[in-house]
């Protein structure tokens, strides 16, 4: 039976019976233990029981501050006896129908380890529409902008949107409300399509320009925490659905393009409509775009015309995460999609997670985001790939990357100079801290001559990009001296020098994790754009 995961603050009191309530605040029942795991509140402890149809009872034991507790699911129920700061409960029922509804204040004896750490007040405070918190439950910063609402649908019964349950599905078109912040709780239909068009889905043929123009959704960060060692990005989106209609969303923040959570947004498909969690990783790189105190996210289909609209409920920054109270794991293994052999040494993240693959392929991630997984696996000799992994709170998913090959073909840049303007080019290799051109870089260079020479008259950007060791001045100096080392072996072999100009970018526009040596290498790179 699908079980909900997850208790709103007012669903967790339920009448019990004679040997007990489904929460029994500074109980301790001793039982059969059939489990035991680090828990991030009685809320989880619970939760997890109702999931489990083996479990009868449960008992959560807090730890210090800051810590997990620790949650033992029961197949016996066993006496009660007082026990300072434990929680307790007996499971009567698995129906989230007997639950009260969501708004309910809670009630005054509950204890209170046992509320749903999700936000600064739990659900009382979702229906602001924006929040800032120091040194909160889930982060020592965190952001929202938009109320968490459910696009004013409002939430089902015991609904919690962290848990990575989806939405039912909801119905369509419908009007913000007035005090919706811009760019949430609206459809949105990218600007590449320039007219009323029926090619597309419902949202797009159920709406027209100007009420589905595109917003930026901005988030008042403030001042930043002294030390900023990682950044969360979460939305709660709807309804995109890129690999079905073929639409390519361009993700800014700050005016700077973030092309790795443009790759993880480019693979979502939801239908239904239903809205979903999703977490992605903002790297360190462009964490100095949030030191202006305003963080102004983008999110467009400028280019394919495609009639994809969509939704977003809400946005939030976490500064510094903690263990958040929902989370999942992820396993899998990534191969040569033409040969099936393993991959080692393969860079895999999702969220915060980042690993690398061992000699057989395979990789895990722990300590995950609930909601909707998007993992990313790279190799500097093949293509990325990305999967997704649909997890509610406490489970563990399982991917299968399949890597192609990179090609350097004429043919293959023209792709994509087609689909994204620019073209990534990983086989120009130049001698240790020199823009010297190495001779191996012939082949790449050749490919990338005949793109140019292909285009008669159309101007292009070279660009240098490095990985993060050295400092800024450092790495902006040698990617703009191995930028210009390309554009002058192109004008010495017969393109005209007045369509090329050379900009370095140092280690500024990531489009890896830098935390891995493959990360590393696939930041190391020549970017070509066309003007």
């Amino acid at each position: 039976m699908k079980i909900l995961r997850a208790l709103a603050l007012a669903g967790l009191l339920v009448a019990g019976t004679a040997h007990g309530a489904e929460v029994e605040p500074n109980t301790d029942r001793m039982g059969s233990d059939i489990e035991q795991f680090e828990s991030g509140s009685a809320t989880a402890c619970l939760f997890s029981c109702k999931a489990d149809d083996r479990c009868l009872a449960y008992t959560f034991v807090p730890a210090g501050p800051g810590e997990p507790g620790t949650c033992f699911l029961k197949d016996t129920v066993a006496g009660a006896s007082p026990a300072e700061g434990m929680t307790s409960g007996v499971i009567e029922t698995r129906d989230i129908s007997a639950l009260p509804d969501p708004n309910t204040p809670p009630p005054e004896t509950m204890a209170p380890e046992t509320m749903a750490p999700t936000a600064s007040a739990g659900p009382a405070a979702w229906a602001l529409n924006s929040e800032r918190l120091e040194n909160g439950p889930e982060a020592e910063l965190l952001v929202r902008t938009g109320d968490i609402d459910n696009l004013s649908f409002g939430w089902p019964a015991g609904f919690d949107p962290f848990t990575g349950e989806s939405t039912p599905v909801h119905p369509f078109p419908w009007e913000p409300e007035a005090d919706d912040p811009a760019g949430t709780d609206r459809i949105m239909l990218g600007t590449g399509v320039t007219t009323q068009t029926d090619n597309g889905d419902g949202y797009s043929t159920s709406t027209a320009r100007e009420t589905n123009k595109v917003q930026a959704i901005t988030l008042d960060v403030g001042a930043l925490p002294e030390k900023v060692i990682g950044v969360l990005l979460q939305m709660f989106i709807d309804d995109f659905q890129v690999p079905n209609f073929g639409s390519r969303f361009e993700v800014s923040l700050n005016g700077r393009r973030l092309p790795y959570i443009e790759q993880a947004l480019n693979a979502v498909d939801q239908t239904g409509p239903v809205g979903k969690l999703i977490s992605l990783k903002v790297l360190t790189e462009d964490i100095t775009l949030l030191k202006s105190g305003t963080a102004v996210l983008e999110i467009d289909d400028p280019t394919t015309g495609v009639g994809d609209a969509f939704a977003i409920d809400f946005v939030r920054l976490l500064v510094n995460p903690k263990k958040l109270p929902y989370m999942v794991a992820l396993n899998g293994i990534v191969v040569d999609a033409d040969t099936g052999a393993p991959i080692p040494g393969a860079s895999v993240s999702a969220a915060l997670g980042l690993t690398e693959t061992i000699a057989d392929g395979s990789f895990k991630l722990a300590d995950l985001p609930a909601g909707l997984v998007i993992a990313t696996a790279s190799h500097p000799d093949y293509e990325s790939d990305v999967q997704l992994a649909d997890l509610v709170a406490g489970a563990t998913g399982e991917v299968r990357f399949a890597l192609k090959r990179r090609e350097e073909s004429r043919s293959a840049l023209e792709r994509q100079v087609a689909e994204e303007g620019r073209a990534t080019i990983r086989g120009i290799y130049f001698d240790f801290d020199s823009a010297n051109l190495r001779a191996d870089s012939g082949p790449a260079l050749d490919a990338l001559l005949a793109l140019i020479s292909g285009d008669a008259d159309g101007g292009w950007i070279i660009e240098g990009h490095t990985d993060s060791k050295g400092n800024d001045g450092y790495n902006l100096r040698l990617s703009q001296a191995r930028a210009q080392a390309v554009v002058d072996w192109l004008v010495a072999h017969g393109v005209d020098a007045g369509r090329l100009s050379a900009v370095g970018h140092g280690a500024h526009r990531p489009v890896a994790d830098n935390g891995t040596a493959a990360g590393q290498a696939l930041n190391r790179r020549v970017e070509v754009v066309r003007q």
